[in-house]
């Protein structure tokens, strides 16, 4: 008996069924005190998180003993990140200071 095989259409490369996200994020200059505190937050947060990622990655490597040009960027980047992650701060901090200013 000959084998059959069900064939799923190609897409093509860099086709899927994945769809689109649209993100709107109103201007900086535009957002109220309470909006600008959340965004500054909300970025804080998500690069905190980026850095704890790769702070993890680097550690893996490290204890396998693996060391690339791109892990000496890697550690590099941490670096420019606890200095972002420091002005977020500040500029948070002041925000919430001129909240509590009458």
């Amino acid at each position: 008996m000959a084998r059959t095989s069900r064939r799923t259409p190609s897409r093509g490369p860099g086709r899927s069924n994945a769809q689109a996200t649209i993100s709107y994020r109103k201007p900086f200059d535009l957002m109220t005190p309470e909006e600008g505190q959340r965004w500054l937050e909300g970025l804080r947060d998500q690069l905190a998180r980026k850095q704890q990622r790769e702070r993890a990655y680097l550690d893996r490597r490290a204890a396998r003993g693996t060391h690339t040009p791109t892990d000496e960027a890697y550690e590099a980047d941490q670096v420019l990140e606890d200095d972002l992650l420091a002005l977020l701060d500040r500029l948070i901090s002041e925000i919430r200071e001129g909240d509590r200013k009458p």
